[in-house]
Formats: structure tokens, sequence, C-alpha cells
């Protein structure tokens, strides 16, 4: 393995960064005491702190592929690695922390420090006057830093420092704008869904020392195949794989967990696109494509992940297809999305989910920036049955969103259309059950395409729904424009990273993977697990389904709202019941206050009336009684005679000589 101490300040950088924007932000409001006119004062600096530690950071990142790239595959697989820090020693428990770059947290560190970067200058035109200027730079350093702690840590210590870590910034960056009241609830409720999910994460962890005796990944992994003739073993490691996946399930917003991201749209439109599209929903994809080796040796697991994704896909995609709000729509698209990479997790394509997840990074990212201009452009407006028209107004803006609405809806020879076909077909041939799970991940493509052009319908074109006395659309300025620019690009040729196996014979990202998942798929040949994938022919008539399908319903889509919203309110005319149910994503929101919160709420009153204050206030109140009791009828011998006090002292030195006479 070789060294490169030199990723430390991967995470360093940003968090220097953080410390930094933060000392801005308090300098501000000091000044702001002594003059209430001085705009952001200090805190203007903020942004170019911010956006130097990203650029810095992505530059080591760089560095690091580099020197990893540079490796034979023995040394690719064993990675780049900084000098390791001794953190905790519990006898034969020990745990040292090491920032390490391998092939799978190459991919991640360059899409978190490259499209973090992106998003970094585009809030410095978005954020751009807001009195958080400087803590808006603060949060979203801290976020970066900590969510590349996640995926360098070469153990799961601090990998959960890390989980913990961006836990808590998307609480502060959802919440950001707390005084309007809902963004504080729905960055509440972030924090405590993802609790349900980091509680799992933890009992699977404490289960993992059990079996393993440490937390190193690399370790865990080469351990698994030797106890795959351990059936007690290996039921005790499914349990640990099931609970590590309930982790995932919060922070990947996965069912029944998901409840908390569609609500997360409170916050500024750039933490949509950091937090909810580059990084850390994707968390959860990583974990698991990180312990394959475990996950390989449990198929059972596997498949209730396969489950649970496609069931997360058609979910996100039935709901986004009723909002108005163009942040929501694609809040239950990411939803969506993030189900096809665990559906592809299921099939141990460890690969295709990873690359579903960096060209979601890219087009996903381009659509939030991209829905966070429109609303600049449009005054802070979200509701797309008030939009209508923009292309005109805001060219670079429609442009860009073209380009990511393509890649989405997965039309032919965009980076999303090779990734999710990648996933369905991958689906596909593994046979079986999954064969259900690949209809109804062909069912969540075809709403995909739908929803994502009706978008596009409703907010550019059609005629312009505005009050154009009030409303005046505008273009956003360059700060906000180049990143759409940049991510444009990406989101178009993504594809390239990973061309399907009929077309160059062996894909680019899956060779690159290679060496992390080569354990993995040898648990799964040992288990008898591998399926042969499907021929050339049905791979070419997949590709050619995928592109009908994408193609016919993203024209159905785009057509039906061409001339606005009527349609919508066609068929909630028709269909109430329906509309209502879909545009509440299922009513799970209505479930969990049923069946979790009034349970919770009435024992907690039970608990308060009956325990706590008959009980164990009864009993302190109780002795408290009876001291008082004793004490007014023991003052009462204190009546000031000497004559009683005496008598007093003669009964206590009698009985004092009775009880040494009794010893």
């Amino acid at each position: 393995m070789k060294d490169y101490n030199l990723l430390w300040l991967m995470p360093l950088l940003p968090f220097l960064g953080s410390i930094l924007c933060g000392a801005l932000h308090f300098a501000t409001l000091s000044a702001r005491k002594k003059n209430p006119e001085i705009g952001h004062g200090p805190g203007a600096l903020a942004a170019p702190v911010a956006i130097a530690a990203m650029i810095g950071s992505f530059a080591v990142a760089v560095t690091a592929w580099l020197n990893l790239k540079g490796l034979d595959e023995v040394g690719r697989a064993m990675g780049v690695e900084s000098s390791p820090w001794h953190w905790i020693d519990l006898g034969p428990f020990s745990v040292d922390l090491s920032m390490v770059v391998d092939p799978l947290s190459a991919v991640m560190i360059l899409v978190i420090t490259g499209v973090g970067a992106l998003i970094h200058i585009y809030s410095a035109g978005y954020i751009k006057g807001d009195p958080g200027f400087a803590k808006f730079f603060a949060y979203l350093n801290l976020f970066v830093a900590m969510m590349l702690m996640l995926v360098l840590s070469s153990n799961l210590v601090g990998l959960f420092v890390g989980w913990e870590g961006v836990g808590l910034c998307s609480y502060l960056l959802i919440g950001f704008w707390y005084d309007k009241g809902w963004p504080a609830e729905a960055g509440q409720k972030a924090f405590v869904v993802n609790r349900i999910g980091d509680a799992c994460f933890l009992i699977g962890a404490f289960l993992l020392i059990r079996l393993f005796g440490t937390l190193d990944t690399s370790e865990i992994g080469a351990a698994v195949i030797g106890m795959l003739d351990d059936p007690a073993k290996l039921k005790d490691l499914g349990l640990a794989a099931l609970l590590m996946f309930g982790g995932a399930c919060g922070k990947s917003a996965q069912f029944p967990l998901m409840v908390w991201l569609p609500d997360a749209m409170a916050g500024p439109t750039p933490v949509s696109a950091l937090i909810h599209a580059a990084t850390m929903v994707t968390a959860g994809v990583y974990l698991i494509a990180r312990m394959n080796p475990v996950y390989a040796a449990c198929p059972d697991v596997l498949f209730l992940i396969g489950c649970v994704g496609a069931l997360t896909a058609f979910i996100g995609a039935t709901s986004a297809i009723r909002q108005t709000d163009i942040k929501k729509v694609l809040a239950y698209s990411t939803v969506s999305q993030l189900g096809y990479m665990f559906l592809g997790l299921s099939t141990g394509a460890w690969a295709a989910a990873v690359f579903h997840l960096v060209t979601h990074a890219f087009f996903k990212g381009l659509l939030f920036l991209g829905s966070g201009s429109v609303i600049h452009g449009m005054h802070h407006e979200q509701n797309m049955y008030k939009m209508g028209g923009l292309k005109r107004h805001m060219p670079k803006t429609f442009l860009t969103f073209m380009v990511g609405a393509a890649a989405l809806s997965g039309l032919p020879l965009m980076s999303g259309f090779f990734s999710k076909d990648e996933i369905l077909f991958m689906t596909y041939s593994h046979g079986g059950g999954y064969i259900a799970l690949w209809i109804v991940g062909l069912i969540s493509a075809a709403l995909t395409a739908f929803y994502t052009w009706r978008m596009v319908a409703l907010t550019f074109f059609g005629e312009e729904r505005f009050d154009v006395d009030h409303v005046h659309p505008h273009e956003s300025p360059s700060t906000m424009t180049i990143p759409l620019i940049l991510l444009a690009v990406a989101a178009a040729i993504g594809g390239l990273l990973n061309l399907p196996a009929v077309m160059t014979g062996h894909p680019i990202l899956h060779g690159w993977l290679e060496p992390v998942t080569e354990v993995g798929q040898e648990v799964l040949v040992k288990l008898h697990l591998v399926h042969e994938h499907a021929s050339h022919g049905v791979e070419w008539g997949l590709l050619a389904l995928g592109s009908v399908i994408a193609l016919v319903f993203s024209y159905l889509g785009f057509r039906r709202y061409l001339k606005g919203p009527e349609p919508d309110m066609s068929f909630a005319r028709r269909a109430p019941g329906l509309t209502g149910f879909l545009g509440a994503a299922w009513r799970l929101d209505g479930l969990f206050e049923v069946f979790i919160l009034i349970p919770v709420r009435l024992l907690s009153e039970f608990i308060s009336a009956i325990i706590d204050k008959l009980f164990i206030d009864g009993a302190v109140n109780g002795a408290a009684s009876i001291a008082k009791l004793v004490g007014d009828d023991t003052r009462k011998m204190t009546t000031g005679s000497v004559k009683s006090y005496a008598v007093w002292m003669g009964f206590g030195a009698a009985g004092l000589s009775l009880l040494l006479i009794w010893i």
C-alpha cells in the first residue's frame, strides 16, 4: 500500500474553511451591532474562503487519484493510505484512523469535491444578500469535510463519525431559514428519521465486532470467505447486514425512512443539490458497495434490498407525477433514483449502482441548481402552475435544464440512459424473482420520463402564467450559470465512463472498481449465486426497449402539459382520492402519525400521568410528607424546659447502657 499523507488535507481544508467562515459570521454580527447597514461586512470573504478550500480539496483528490492510477492492479486494490492515527485501544479491540483512497473512494472523492466546488461557486450568487451568508458557507464546508471523512475512513468507526457529521450538517442546512418556521421542522424531521437508521447502523456494527473482532472494512471483507461454511455465523452476519441496511435506508431515503427527504426541500436550493443529489443521500449506497463481501454472503438480504429499492423507485416516481412545486418533483425523483441504485446493489452489480450514483450526481445536481436558477429568476416562486414560457427569459438555464431532463428521463446516449439501463439489464439477467423487480423498474422508468418532461413543459413552455406586471423573470448571474454549463457537459457525456459491454467489451468504470468488488464476486461464486448475463442480442433488445420507453413517455409528458396544467386539474376532478394519495406520497406521513407518533404520545402521556406523577412523584412527595410529620412531632419535644431535657438525656443514657450490655 502506497503512503500519501496529504490525504489528511482533503477533509482538513474544508474543515478549516468552515471554522474561518464561522469566525467571519461572528465578526459580521459584531459589525452589524455598530452599523446595521453594513450588509455582509467581513462575511463577504466567506465565499472566496469556502470556494478556495473546495478547490484545494479537489486538487488533493485529483492528485490522490493520479497516485492510485499509477499503481498496478494489486497496489490499486490495496489503495493509497495516509499514516494512521491511533485512536481507541480496548485490549483486543483497537481503532486506528487513516485515510484510504482505493478505486471506490477515488470515485466518491472526485464527485464530492468536484460537484461540491461547483455548488459552492453557484451558492455565491444564489445566497448573495442573505444575512447568514458567511454562516451558510461555514455549514457547506463542514458538510463536505464530514462527507470526505465518511468515504475516506479505513474503518466503520471513522465512517460513522462522518455519517453522524453529515446528519448534523443536513439538520443545520435544511433548517437554515429557521425563522420561517417550517424549515426548522423539516430539519428536525430529517434529524429524527436519520437517528432511526443510525441506531440500526450502530447495532449492526456491534454485531460485526463480535463476529470479526474489528471494524476495518478490508479485514472484514477478507474474513467473510472463511465463514461461508459456518451456518451460525452466516445467520449472525445476515442480521448485521440487515441492520446496516437499515442505516443505509435512513441516509439514502429508502422505504419506509424516505419521508424526510421531500420535506428537506425547505432548505436553500444549493443544499438540495449538494445533500440530496451528489453526496449525503448516496452514503447508504456507498456503505453497501464498500461492504459488498458481507452482502454477497447474504442473498436473502440482497433480495430484500432489491424489493425495497424497487418499491422506493415506484413510490417516488408515482409521487413526483402529482407535484406542483418544482423542487418537490426533483425531491421525489431523487427518492426514485436512489431506489434504482439499491436495485442494482441487490443483484451484485456494485459497479452499475456506483455508475448511476455518479451520473445522478451530474444530472440531478444540474436539475436542482437549474430549479434554483428558475426560483431565483422568478423571485422565489416554486409553483410550476405559476410559471410557463420561461425559455424566452432564461435561455442558459433553459438549455442546461433540458440536458439534465434528457439525462434523468434516460433519453438515448445521455448519461442517465446508460446507467439506468445497465441496472435494469443486470436485474433482468438475474432471473427468478428479480424479473418482477425488473418490471417495476421498467414502469418506474416510464413514469420518470413522463414527469420529467411534464416539469419541463410546465416551467419553460406554453403561455406565461405569472403576473407579468409584478414578476419579471431574468437570467441568473454567471456565478450561477457557469456551474450549470459545466454540469450539463458532465450529464451529457458522463455515460462514457461505463458504456455497456455490448458496445465496448469491457466498461471502464466496471474495470476500475474490480479491485474493490472482486472479493464480493468471489463470495457470490462460492455460493453459486453468479448468474450468466443475458446474450448480446437480449442486451441490445433491452437497450432498444429502454430507448423506446424513454422517448414515448417523454413525448407524452411534454405534449400533454405543453399548454399548461389543465390535465392535472381534469384528473383531480375525476379522481380526487387518487390525486391526494399520490400527491401526499402514498400518505406515508399519515401512517407514521397513526401507527408511531400517536401511540408514542399516548404512551408518553401514560408514563407522565400514571408512572411519573402517581408513583414516582407520589413516592417522593410521600417521603417528604412523612419526614414533615416526624419533624412536626419532634419539634413538639423542644419545650425549653431544662427538666424535660434532663429526663430525655436520662432515657438516652439508659438506652445506650443497655445497648452496650447487650453487645
